[in-house]
């Protein structure tokens, strides 16, 4: 998986939605640490807030992180 980023030239930034993606710390934590080889850092404490319709990542992450509310209807 490495490869394929780093031969699109990484990452721009890493959207979650829906259930699991506003509503599951670990699994943003883990898919965030998963992807710090790009220079993406997650805020901890924003993460652990719920966020929603925020950019979860620190300010010196390469990488956007979003957490989107969804709008199903």
């Amino acid at each position: 998986m490495r490869n394929i980023f780093t031969n699109l030239g990484g990452l721009d930034a890493l959207v979650f939605t829906a259930g699991v993606g506003e509503h599951s710390l670990e699994i943003c934590q883990t898919a965030c640490e998963a992807f710090g080889f790009l220079g993406l850092k997650i805020d901890l404490d924003k993460n652990q807030q719920q966020p929603v319709d925020e950019d979860i990542a620190t300010p010196d992450s390469v990488v956007r992180v979003v957490v989107i509310h969804t709008q199903e209807d």
